[in-house]
């Protein structure tokens, strides 16, 4: 996912279940890996649910007032698909 640097070791503790379970589908020099990996992909989730939420309630339905149905809002989408077209 993104570019790898420096690399720093740090102890973990995790559920029994859970190694167990992480070992069974890793081979044993890549555990570093795939926690990177896992790490990475959790951490663009995050952030972008975080985004989400800030912008959450931004639309106000009154500063768009020709957007207020499905039908008006297809409309828009089309008319900048073929604007673009």
């Amino acid at each position: 996912m993104g570019t790898r640097g420096k690399t720093e070791k740090i102890s973990v503790t995790l559920p029994r279940e859970l190694t167990g379970e992480i070992r069974s589908i890793v081979s044993r020099g890549q555990v570093s890996s795939f926690f990177t990996d896992a790490l990475e992909h959790y951490l663009a989730y995050h952030k972008q649910k975080t985004a989400l939420e800030k912008g959450f309630g931004a639309w106000k339905n009154e500063n768009h007032p020709d957007l207020n149905t499905p039908e008006e809002s297809t409309a828009y989408i089309r008319s900048i698909r073929q604007a673009d077209a």
